[in-house]
Protein backbone atom coordinates (compact mmCIF):
# COMPACT_ATOMS: atom_id res chain seq x y z
CA UNK A 1 0.00 0.00 0.00
CA UNK A 2 1.74 3.06 -1.17
CA UNK A 3 -1.08 5.27 -0.11
CA UNK A 4 -0.69 7.57 -3.06
CA UNK A 5 -3.85 9.12 -4.31
CA UNK A 6 -4.35 11.10 -7.52
CA UNK A 7 -4.30 14.28 -5.51
CA UNK A 8 -0.92 13.47 -3.98
CA UNK A 9 0.80 12.44 -7.23
CA UNK A 10 -0.61 15.02 -9.63
CA UNK A 11 1.81 15.34 -12.53
CA UNK A 12 0.96 18.96 -13.19
CA UNK A 13 0.99 19.97 -9.54
CA UNK A 14 -2.68 21.00 -9.56
CA UNK A 15 -3.89 21.99 -6.16
CA UNK A 16 -0.31 22.21 -4.93
CA UNK A 17 1.48 25.43 -4.14
CA UNK A 18 4.73 26.23 -5.86
CA UNK A 19 6.45 26.79 -2.58
CA UNK A 20 10.05 25.95 -1.89
CA UNK A 21 11.53 23.29 0.26
CA UNK A 22 12.20 19.56 -0.17
CA UNK A 23 9.34 17.18 -0.66
CA UNK A 24 8.28 15.14 2.34
CA UNK A 25 8.69 11.36 2.15
CA UNK A 26 4.97 10.85 1.77
CA UNK A 27 4.63 13.45 -0.96
CA UNK A 28 6.06 11.53 -3.87
CA UNK A 29 6.42 13.84 -6.88
CA UNK A 30 4.40 16.64 -5.30
CA UNK A 31 6.90 19.48 -4.83
CA UNK A 32 9.89 18.01 -6.64
CA UNK A 33 7.89 17.99 -9.86
CA UNK A 34 7.31 21.71 -9.45
CA UNK A 35 11.07 22.36 -9.30
CA UNK A 36 11.98 20.24 -12.32
CA UNK A 37 11.79 21.56 -15.90
CA UNK A 38 8.92 19.82 -17.62
CA UNK A 39 8.87 19.08 -21.38
CA UNK A 40 6.48 21.98 -21.79
CA UNK A 41 8.95 24.27 -20.03
CA UNK A 42 11.80 23.05 -22.28
CA UNK A 43 9.70 23.73 -25.35
CA UNK A 44 8.82 27.17 -24.06
CA UNK A 45 12.48 27.94 -23.35
CA UNK A 46 13.53 26.75 -26.83
CA UNK A 47 10.83 28.90 -28.39
CA UNK A 48 12.02 31.89 -26.36
CA UNK A 49 15.62 31.36 -27.51
CA UNK A 50 14.52 31.10 -31.13
CA UNK A 51 12.39 34.23 -30.75
CA UNK A 52 15.35 36.19 -29.35
CA UNK A 53 17.60 34.94 -32.17
CA UNK A 54 15.02 35.98 -34.73
CA UNK A 55 14.56 39.36 -33.07
CA UNK A 56 18.28 40.20 -33.22
CA UNK A 57 18.47 39.03 -36.82
CA UNK A 58 21.08 36.34 -36.27
CA UNK A 59 20.32 33.35 -38.48
CA UNK A 60 20.89 29.86 -37.21
CA UNK A 61 21.25 30.70 -33.53
CA UNK A 62 18.85 28.58 -31.56
CA UNK A 63 18.67 25.05 -30.31
CA UNK A 64 21.41 24.05 -32.77
CA UNK A 65 23.90 26.19 -30.87
CA UNK A 66 22.51 25.98 -27.33
CA UNK A 67 22.48 22.65 -25.52
CA UNK A 68 19.81 22.75 -22.80
CA UNK A 69 19.84 20.44 -19.85
CA UNK A 70 16.83 19.02 -18.05
CA UNK A 71 17.01 21.89 -15.61
CA UNK A 72 16.53 24.45 -18.41
CA UNK A 73 20.10 25.79 -18.07
CA UNK A 74 22.39 26.33 -21.08
CA UNK A 75 25.28 23.89 -20.66
CA UNK A 76 27.07 24.22 -24.01
CA UNK A 77 27.32 26.69 -26.88
CA UNK A 78 28.52 25.55 -30.31
CA UNK A 79 30.63 28.56 -31.20
CA UNK A 80 31.24 27.25 -34.70
CA UNK A 81 27.53 27.72 -35.37
CA UNK A 82 26.94 30.78 -33.23
CA UNK A 83 29.94 32.57 -34.79
CA UNK A 84 30.29 31.08 -38.28
CA UNK A 85 32.92 33.62 -39.33
CA UNK A 86 35.28 31.77 -37.00
CA UNK A 87 35.87 29.66 -40.11
CA UNK A 88 38.20 32.42 -41.34
CA UNK A 89 40.51 31.80 -38.39
CA UNK A 90 40.52 28.09 -39.15
CA UNK A 91 41.37 28.87 -42.76
CA UNK A 92 44.27 31.04 -41.58
CA UNK A 93 45.54 28.06 -39.60
CA UNK A 94 45.19 25.81 -42.66
CA UNK A 95 47.38 28.25 -44.60
CA UNK A 96 50.33 27.17 -42.44
CA UNK A 97 50.15 23.58 -43.70
CA UNK A 98 53.20 22.54 -45.77
CA UNK A 99 51.05 21.62 -48.77
CA UNK A 100 49.48 25.09 -48.95
CA UNK A 101 52.84 26.83 -48.48
CA UNK A 102 54.47 24.76 -51.23
CA UNK A 103 51.57 25.35 -53.60
CA UNK A 104 51.70 29.08 -52.89
CA UNK A 105 55.47 29.11 -53.49
CA UNK A 106 55.13 27.23 -56.78
CA UNK A 107 52.46 29.66 -57.94
CA UNK A 108 54.52 32.68 -56.92
CA UNK A 109 57.59 31.36 -58.75
CA UNK A 110 55.55 30.60 -61.88
CA UNK A 111 54.00 34.09 -61.78
CA UNK A 112 57.41 35.70 -61.35
CA UNK A 113 58.87 33.68 -64.22
CA UNK A 114 56.05 34.57 -66.62
CA UNK A 115 56.07 38.27 -65.81
CA UNK A 116 59.87 38.38 -66.01
CA UNK A 117 59.64 36.83 -69.48
CA UNK A 118 57.11 39.51 -70.47
CA UNK A 119 59.57 42.16 -69.29
CA UNK A 120 62.40 40.56 -71.28
CA UNK A 121 60.18 40.55 -74.37
CA UNK A 122 59.79 44.30 -74.01
CA UNK A 123 56.06 44.38 -73.37
CA UNK A 124 54.94 47.82 -72.17
CA UNK A 125 54.09 48.35 -68.52
CA UNK A 126 56.98 46.29 -67.19
CA UNK A 127 56.62 45.46 -63.51
CA UNK A 128 58.28 42.31 -62.25
CA UNK A 129 56.23 40.92 -59.39
CA UNK A 130 58.35 39.97 -56.36
CA UNK A 131 58.19 36.41 -55.09
CA UNK A 132 58.20 37.46 -51.45
CA UNK A 133 54.83 38.76 -50.24
CA UNK A 134 56.08 42.01 -48.78
CA UNK A 135 57.52 45.38 -49.60
CA UNK A 136 56.13 48.31 -51.47
CA UNK A 137 54.26 48.23 -54.73
CA UNK A 138 56.39 48.49 -57.88
CA UNK A 139 56.62 52.03 -59.14
CA UNK A 140 56.04 50.90 -62.73
CA UNK A 141 52.47 49.87 -61.97
CA UNK A 142 50.18 52.43 -63.60
CA UNK A 143 47.04 52.93 -61.49
CA UNK A 144 43.73 54.28 -62.68
CA UNK A 145 44.17 58.03 -63.13
CA UNK A 146 42.04 60.11 -60.79
CA UNK A 147 40.95 57.16 -58.64
CA UNK A 148 42.41 58.30 -55.33
CA UNK A 149 40.70 55.59 -53.29
CA UNK A 150 41.90 52.80 -55.56
CA UNK A 151 45.42 54.23 -55.63
CA UNK A 152 45.51 54.36 -51.82
CA UNK A 153 44.26 50.81 -51.49
CA UNK A 154 46.72 49.54 -54.10
CA UNK A 155 49.63 51.25 -52.36
CA UNK A 156 48.74 49.63 -49.04
CA UNK A 157 48.71 46.10 -50.45
CA UNK A 158 51.73 43.77 -50.39
CA UNK A 159 53.87 44.03 -53.49
CA UNK A 160 52.60 40.94 -55.37
CA UNK A 161 48.93 41.76 -54.78
CA UNK A 162 49.53 45.43 -55.58
CA UNK A 163 51.20 44.45 -58.86
CA UNK A 164 48.25 42.27 -59.87
CA UNK A 165 45.65 44.92 -58.95
CA UNK A 166 47.76 47.56 -60.67
CA UNK A 167 47.72 45.57 -63.91
CA UNK A 168 43.91 45.34 -63.70
CA UNK A 169 43.66 49.09 -63.13
CA UNK A 170 45.96 49.71 -66.08
CA UNK A 171 43.81 47.53 -68.32
CA UNK A 172 40.64 49.46 -67.44
CA UNK A 173 42.17 52.94 -67.30
CA UNK A 174 40.90 55.32 -70.02
CA UNK A 175 44.28 57.08 -70.02
CA UNK A 176 46.26 53.92 -70.83
CA UNK A 177 47.71 53.53 -74.30
CA UNK A 178 47.01 50.50 -76.47
CA UNK A 179 50.49 49.20 -75.66
CA UNK A 180 49.95 49.49 -71.92
CA UNK A 181 46.58 47.75 -72.19
CA UNK A 182 48.12 44.97 -74.26
CA UNK A 183 50.96 44.44 -71.79
CA UNK A 184 48.57 44.44 -68.84
CA UNK A 185 46.27 41.98 -70.65
CA UNK A 186 49.15 39.55 -71.27
CA UNK A 187 50.31 39.72 -67.66
CA UNK A 188 46.78 39.32 -66.30
CA UNK A 189 46.21 36.35 -68.60
CA UNK A 190 49.30 34.68 -67.15
CA UNK A 191 48.15 35.57 -63.64
CA UNK A 192 44.75 33.94 -64.24
CA UNK A 193 46.35 30.88 -65.83
CA UNK A 194 48.81 30.35 -62.96
CA UNK A 195 46.32 30.76 -60.14
CA UNK A 196 43.60 28.82 -61.93
CA UNK A 197 45.92 25.86 -61.36
CA UNK A 198 47.57 26.54 -58.01
CA UNK A 199 44.67 28.52 -56.52
CA UNK A 200 42.25 25.68 -57.29
CA UNK A 201 44.64 23.22 -55.68
CA UNK A 202 44.89 25.36 -52.54
CA UNK A 203 41.11 25.83 -52.41
CA UNK A 204 40.62 22.06 -52.57
CA UNK A 205 43.14 21.38 -49.81
CA UNK A 206 41.73 24.07 -47.52
CA UNK A 207 38.11 23.12 -48.25
CA UNK A 208 38.70 19.51 -47.28
CA UNK A 209 40.46 20.56 -44.08
CA UNK A 210 37.64 22.92 -43.11
CA UNK A 211 34.97 20.24 -43.44
CA UNK A 212 37.06 17.64 -41.62
CA UNK A 213 37.55 15.32 -44.60
CA UNK A 214 40.73 13.51 -45.50
CA UNK A 215 43.75 15.67 -46.02
CA UNK A 216 44.84 16.02 -49.63
CA UNK A 217 48.55 15.91 -50.33
CA UNK A 218 50.59 17.90 -52.81
CA UNK A 219 50.33 15.36 -55.63
CA UNK A 220 46.61 14.79 -55.11
CA UNK A 221 45.82 18.51 -55.06
CA UNK A 222 47.79 19.09 -58.26
CA UNK A 223 45.99 16.19 -59.96
CA UNK A 224 42.67 17.71 -58.95
CA UNK A 225 43.70 21.16 -60.19
CA UNK A 226 45.02 19.72 -63.47
CA UNK A 227 41.48 18.49 -64.23
CA UNK A 228 39.59 21.56 -62.99
CA UNK A 229 41.77 24.57 -63.89
CA UNK A 230 39.92 25.39 -67.18
CA UNK A 231 36.77 26.26 -65.21
CA UNK A 232 38.08 29.33 -63.28
CA UNK A 233 40.17 30.35 -66.28
CA UNK A 234 37.19 30.29 -68.62
CA UNK A 235 35.03 32.04 -66.00
CA UNK A 236 37.34 35.06 -66.09
CA UNK A 237 37.51 34.92 -69.89
CA UNK A 238 33.73 34.76 -70.34
CA UNK A 239 33.19 37.68 -67.97
CA UNK A 240 35.75 39.79 -69.82
CA UNK A 241 34.18 38.92 -73.18
CA UNK A 242 30.81 40.00 -71.82
CA UNK A 243 32.30 43.33 -70.82
CA UNK A 244 33.79 43.82 -74.27
CA UNK A 245 30.43 43.04 -75.89
CA UNK A 246 28.67 45.61 -73.70
CA UNK A 247 31.37 48.18 -74.50
CA UNK A 248 30.82 47.94 -78.28
CA UNK A 249 28.20 50.77 -78.46
CA UNK A 250 30.52 53.10 -76.57
CA UNK A 251 33.38 52.07 -78.86
CA UNK A 252 31.40 53.07 -81.95
CA UNK A 253 30.40 56.33 -80.27
CA UNK A 254 34.06 56.94 -79.53
CA UNK A 255 34.79 56.80 -83.27
CA UNK A 256 32.29 59.61 -83.79
CA UNK A 257 33.82 61.56 -80.91
CA UNK A 258 36.97 62.07 -82.95
CA UNK A 259 35.07 64.91 -84.63
CA UNK A 260 33.62 67.92 -82.85
CA UNK A 261 30.08 67.20 -84.02
CA UNK A 262 30.41 63.64 -82.79
CA UNK A 263 31.59 64.94 -79.41
CA UNK A 264 28.48 67.12 -79.26
CA UNK A 265 26.27 64.14 -80.03
CA UNK A 266 28.04 62.13 -77.35
CA UNK A 267 27.35 64.89 -74.85
CA UNK A 268 23.64 64.60 -75.52
CA UNK A 269 23.48 60.83 -75.13
CA UNK A 270 26.13 60.56 -72.40
CA UNK A 271 23.58 59.54 -69.71
CA UNK A 272 22.99 56.38 -71.72
CA UNK A 273 26.73 55.75 -71.83
CA UNK A 274 26.89 56.26 -68.06
CA UNK A 275 24.14 53.67 -67.64
CA UNK A 276 26.21 51.25 -69.68
CA UNK A 277 29.25 52.18 -67.60
CA UNK A 278 27.33 51.22 -64.49
CA UNK A 279 26.74 47.75 -65.92
CA UNK A 280 30.41 47.52 -66.85
CA UNK A 281 31.38 48.60 -63.33
CA UNK A 282 29.22 45.83 -61.87
CA UNK A 283 30.91 43.28 -64.11
CA UNK A 284 34.41 44.67 -63.47
CA UNK A 285 34.00 44.71 -59.70
CA UNK A 286 32.49 41.24 -59.83
CA UNK A 287 35.44 40.04 -61.89
CA UNK A 288 38.18 41.58 -59.75
CA UNK A 289 36.64 40.80 -56.35
CA UNK A 290 34.65 37.76 -57.39
CA UNK A 291 37.26 35.80 -59.30
CA UNK A 292 38.84 34.41 -56.09
CA UNK A 293 35.34 33.20 -55.22
CA UNK A 294 35.12 31.56 -58.65
CA UNK A 295 38.34 29.68 -57.94
CA UNK A 296 37.03 28.66 -54.52
CA UNK A 297 33.73 27.55 -56.07
CA UNK A 298 35.57 25.21 -58.40
CA UNK A 299 37.71 23.86 -55.56
CA UNK A 300 34.74 23.29 -53.24
CA UNK A 301 31.89 22.46 -55.63
CA UNK A 302 33.81 20.99 -58.59
CA UNK A 303 31.58 23.21 -60.74
CA UNK A 304 32.01 24.46 -64.28
CA UNK A 305 32.69 27.99 -65.48
CA UNK A 306 29.07 29.12 -65.57
CA UNK A 307 28.35 27.83 -62.07
CA UNK A 308 31.44 29.63 -60.81
CA UNK A 309 30.30 32.90 -62.43
CA UNK A 310 26.70 32.67 -61.21
CA UNK A 311 27.57 31.74 -57.63
CA UNK A 312 30.33 34.34 -57.21
CA UNK A 313 28.24 37.21 -58.60
CA UNK A 314 25.19 36.07 -56.65
CA UNK A 315 27.02 35.79 -53.34
CA UNK A 316 28.96 39.03 -53.83
CA UNK A 317 25.99 41.22 -54.73
CA UNK A 318 23.31 39.59 -52.57
CA UNK A 319 25.45 39.84 -49.44
CA UNK A 320 27.81 42.78 -50.09
CA UNK A 321 28.10 43.73 -46.41
CA UNK A 322 28.86 40.15 -45.44
CA UNK A 323 31.51 39.97 -48.16
CA UNK A 324 33.09 43.24 -46.97
CA UNK A 325 33.09 42.00 -43.39
CA UNK A 326 34.81 38.75 -44.36
CA UNK A 327 37.39 40.63 -46.43
CA UNK A 328 38.16 43.06 -43.60
CA UNK A 329 38.38 40.26 -41.06
CA UNK A 330 40.69 38.35 -43.36
CA UNK A 331 42.93 41.39 -43.68
CA UNK A 332 43.02 41.81 -39.91
CA UNK A 333 43.95 38.18 -39.41
CA UNK A 334 46.62 38.54 -42.13
CA UNK A 335 48.69 40.90 -39.98
CA UNK A 336 49.63 38.36 -37.28
CA UNK A 337 49.67 35.51 -39.82
CA UNK A 338 52.19 37.22 -42.10
CA UNK A 339 54.19 38.32 -39.07
CA UNK A 340 54.33 34.71 -37.89
CA UNK A 341 55.53 33.55 -41.32
CA UNK A 342 58.25 36.23 -41.37
CA UNK A 343 59.26 35.31 -37.83
CA UNK A 344 59.65 31.65 -38.78
CA UNK A 345 61.80 32.60 -41.78
CA UNK A 346 64.05 34.90 -39.73
CA UNK A 347 64.31 32.44 -36.85
CA UNK A 348 65.20 29.54 -39.15
CA UNK A 349 68.03 31.32 -40.94
CA UNK A 350 69.25 33.07 -37.80
CA UNK A 351 69.38 29.95 -35.64
CA UNK A 352 71.13 28.01 -38.39
CA UNK A 353 73.96 30.57 -38.38
CA UNK A 354 73.85 30.71 -34.57
CA UNK A 355 74.49 26.97 -34.35
CA UNK A 356 77.34 27.18 -36.86
CA UNK A 357 78.88 30.17 -35.06
CA UNK A 358 80.04 27.96 -32.18
CA UNK A 359 82.45 26.27 -34.57
CA UNK A 360 83.38 29.28 -36.73
CA UNK A 361 84.22 31.71 -33.95
CA UNK A 362 83.16 35.32 -33.58
CA UNK A 363 85.45 36.89 -36.19
CA UNK A 364 84.57 34.37 -38.90
CA UNK A 365 80.85 34.60 -38.11
CA UNK A 366 80.87 38.39 -38.36
CA UNK A 367 82.62 38.26 -41.72
CA UNK A 368 80.16 35.69 -43.03
CA UNK A 369 77.17 37.76 -41.92
CA UNK A 370 78.57 40.81 -43.74
CA UNK A 371 79.24 38.74 -46.88
CA UNK A 372 75.75 37.22 -46.85
CA UNK A 373 74.15 40.62 -46.33
CA UNK A 374 76.17 42.40 -49.05
CA UNK A 375 76.71 39.59 -51.56
CA UNK A 376 78.41 40.65 -54.76
CA UNK A 377 81.33 39.20 -56.66
CA UNK A 378 83.73 39.82 -53.80
CA UNK A 379 82.00 37.25 -51.63
CA UNK A 380 83.29 33.70 -51.70
CA UNK A 381 81.40 30.84 -53.27
CA UNK A 382 80.34 29.52 -49.88
CA UNK A 383 78.98 32.88 -48.77
CA UNK A 384 77.05 33.29 -52.02
CA UNK A 385 75.65 29.76 -51.68
CA UNK A 386 74.48 30.45 -48.12
CA UNK A 387 72.96 33.72 -49.33
CA UNK A 388 71.14 31.83 -52.12
CA UNK A 389 69.62 29.27 -49.76
CA UNK A 390 68.70 31.93 -47.19
CA UNK A 391 66.88 34.03 -49.76
CA UNK A 392 65.26 30.90 -51.13
CA UNK A 393 63.90 30.11 -47.68
CA UNK A 394 62.61 33.66 -47.32
CA UNK A 395 60.95 33.42 -50.73
CA UNK A 396 59.24 30.12 -49.91
CA UNK A 397 57.94 31.31 -46.55
CA UNK A 398 57.21 34.76 -47.97
CA UNK A 399 54.96 33.10 -50.53
CA UNK A 400 52.81 32.13 -47.57
CA UNK A 401 50.83 35.27 -48.36
CA UNK A 402 49.52 33.73 -51.57
CA UNK A 403 48.43 30.54 -49.83
CA UNK A 404 46.81 32.59 -47.09
CA UNK A 405 44.86 34.67 -49.63
CA UNK A 406 43.41 31.61 -51.35
CA UNK A 407 42.64 29.94 -48.02
CA UNK A 408 40.68 33.00 -46.87
CA UNK A 409 38.90 33.15 -50.23
CA UNK A 410 37.81 29.53 -49.77
CA UNK A 411 36.46 30.18 -46.28
CA UNK A 412 34.71 33.37 -47.45
CA UNK A 413 33.04 31.43 -50.26
CA UNK A 414 31.75 28.80 -47.84
CA UNK A 415 30.44 31.50 -45.49
CA UNK A 416 28.69 33.40 -48.28
CA UNK A 417 27.25 30.13 -49.55
CA UNK A 418 25.79 29.58 -46.10
CA UNK A 419 24.43 33.13 -45.95
CA UNK A 420 22.75 33.01 -49.37
CA UNK A 421 21.86 29.36 -49.98
CA UNK A 422 21.71 28.08 -46.41
CA UNK A 423 24.27 25.36 -47.19
CA UNK A 424 26.00 23.95 -44.14
CA UNK A 425 29.65 24.77 -43.66
CA UNK A 426 30.64 21.10 -43.57
CA UNK A 427 29.40 20.30 -47.10
CA UNK A 428 31.80 19.80 -49.99
CA UNK A 429 31.47 17.94 -53.28
CA UNK A 430 33.81 14.95 -53.11
CA UNK A 431 35.20 12.70 -55.79
CA UNK A 432 32.49 10.05 -55.42
CA UNK A 433 29.62 12.51 -55.74
CA UNK A 434 31.21 14.08 -58.79
CA UNK A 435 31.36 10.79 -60.64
Amino acid sequence: MSGTSPSSTGSSGEGQPSGSGPALPGEVGTRSGANRATPDADMALDAAVDAVAERIGTPGIGTEQLTLGGDGVVHEIQWSDALPWWLLFRAAGAAFSPTVIILGALGAIALWAGWSLADQMGLPGASVVPVVAGGAAPSAVRPLDGAAVLNTVTGALPAPAAAAVGQALTLFSPASTAGLMGGAAVRLAWFVLVWSLFGTAIARVVGLRLVGEERLGLAGSLRFAARMWPSPCNAALFTLLGMLALALPAMFLGLLMRADWGLAVAGLVWPLILAGGLVLAILAIGLVLGWPLMVAAVGVERGDSFQAISTSFSYLYQRPLHACFYILLGLLVAVPALAAAAFVADATSGLALWAASFGMGHARTTGLLEAVASGGEAASFGARAIQFWTRGLEAVLGAFGWGYAWAIATAAYMLLRRDVDGTELDEIVDEIAAT
